[in-house]
């Protein structure tokens, strides 16, 4: 599976369950090489003991024999030993090499098993995550009136960024980026410029709230409390004069105020 760019959390669990598998490719692979390092000691093959034996024997029946036929064929039966021995050796050659490739061939096949195990459970978790995410923001929806104190505080900093914004009358829009995290103890606020001020964070244990459980729960939040606060903010808004986008990255969340500027002035030729 290719590298996620788009979520932390989720590289993360790819990350997790890839090296989880190249150690399953570490062990299968030891275990081929111990198993082809047998097999290669087992085959210590017969065939010089062929060859030798049949060379003595004709030395022997030349010696014994009173003739020049009897050396002929002393040679000849050593000869024959001899072939006899490099046809066992060749054929033994050859099912070895067979038997080698098989157990590669299995070995490569365990460890494309062993990453496509590895995709599949990184898909099933990022399933589960999401899964999670969605229902804990959909609880959240649900509780109406007693999450206003924190979607206020959370509306607040964005106006405070919004307020922040060039508004001189060369500009014909006020645009902002506000971003938001949500960690399992409070949620902190970064500004365009990356700046950050632990005063201004949400903290649950302060506003009497227990803390999240999960990442999930985390991300579930922060998805709930962009829709509630895009609400807010365009209730303080003639309607249809702002828009407010929404991207985010687990649960790291960006909202993207673009609206018409009271005090833009057109330009106007200097003569």
């Amino acid at each position: 599976m290719d590298p996620i760019s788009n979520s932390p959390m989720k590289e993360r669990m790819r990350q997790d369950n890839d090296s989880q598998a190249r150690v399953q490719e570490s062990q299968i692979r030891a275990r081929l090489n111990n198993k082809l390092s047998t097999e290669i000691a087992k085959s210590k093959y017969p065939g010089s003991p062929f060859v030798i034996g049949g060379l003595v024997l004709g030395v022997i029946l030349a010696i014994c024999g009173l003739g020049f036929d009897w050396i002929l064929y002393g040679l000849i039966l050593g000869l024959i030993v001899w072939g006899c021995a490099a046809i066992y050796v060749s054929q033994s050659n050859k099912n070895l090499e067979q038997r080698k490739q098989e157990m590669k061939d299995r070995a490569e096949a365990e460890i494309r098993q062993a990453y496509a195990d590895a995709d599949t459970r990184t898909m099933r978790e990022m399933e589960s995550y999401d899964a999670e995410a969605k229902a804990y923001s959909r609880k959240v929806l649900q509780q109406g009136s007693k999450l206003d104190p924190m979607v206020q505080h959370v509306t607040d900093m964005f106006q405070r960024m919004v307020s922040h914004a060039d508004a001189g009358s060369h500009m014909k829009f006020i645009e902002a980026d506000f971003t938001y995290t949500v960690k399992l103890d409070g949620i902190s606020f970064q500004y365009q410029s990356r700046y950050t001020n632990p005063q201004d964070d949400y903290n649950f244990n302060r506003e009497r709230f227990r803390d999240l459980h999960s990442q999930a729960e985390c991300e579930g939040l922060a998805r709930a409390l962009a829709k509630m606060t895009i609400k807010r903010m365009k209730s303080l808004y003639p309607a249809n004069s702002i828009n407010i986008s929404v991207s985010h990255i687990d649960a790291e969340v960006t909202l993207r105020f673009k609206g018409a500027n009271p005090n833009f002035i057109p330009a106007q030729n200097i003569v």
